[in-house]
């Protein structure tokens, strides 16, 4: 059996009987998933540290603002894990009307709690790097080196954080422009239906 033949007997029927758009769906909730887990781990494992009893985190100023980035990052990924298994099992099993949220409500709830701890994140960094290093007083090679330092130290990861968190939110994005394209194109073809 060639591939063309299991795409066209298998695969096919399975993607005409769920629908394009739910598969669309399915497969950037997967990547916003994947993307929201990158930043959740760099966050916990990286950029947060342990000395002893001590826990440092260099990148945003002190351990509860890293924290914060742990925990909106964990929310983000327990949302996104909510929002695939609902819209999967929605499609073979009936889920009790407490526990459907609308996909839309769900969309605009992530892309608010990502675009906060994104834009508080970046805020807190510059904040701790750009300002204190400015005022720093002293020799200018000591300052670049200091830099140097602390880039070589957290900065792919601080880097690391940014680009996922920015992938998330296009994700995000995406997934939301789905929804209303399918939205729309529902209510076309009821319109459509009324009309015949």
């Amino acid at each position: 059996m060639t591939i063309k033949r299991i795409y066209i007997n298998v695969i096919e029927p399975q993607i005409e009987k769920v629908g394009k758009f739910k598969i669309l769906k399915w497969g950037l909730n997967f990547l916003e998933i994947l993307t929201s887990c990158q930043v959740f781990g760099t966050l916990y494992d990286k950029l947060r540290f342990r000395v002893g009893q001590k826990t440092y985190c260099f990148a945003y100023g002190n351990v509860s603002k890293c924290n914060y980035g742990v925990q909106m990052s964990f929310i983000g990924i327990l949302v996104g894990l909510y929002t695939l298994s609902l819209e999967i099992f929605s499609e073979y099993i009936n889920i009790p009307p407490i526990m459907k949220w609308g996909d839309l409500e769900l969309c605009a709830f992530k892309i608010g709690l990502w675009l906060v701890a994104g834009k508080t994140l970046d805020g807190w960094f510059n904040k701790k790097f750009d300002n204190t290093n400015k005022k720093v007083s002293g020799h200018y090679v000591d300052r670049m080196n200091k830099m140097k330092r602390m880039d070589k130290i957290i900065g792919d990861d601080v880097r690391n954080v940014r680009k996922m968190w920015r992938y998330t939110l296009f994700f995000l994005i995406i997934s939301f422009i789905v929804i209303l394209i399918e939205k729309w194109e529902k209510n076309k073809n009821k319109t459509d239906e009324k009309q015949k």
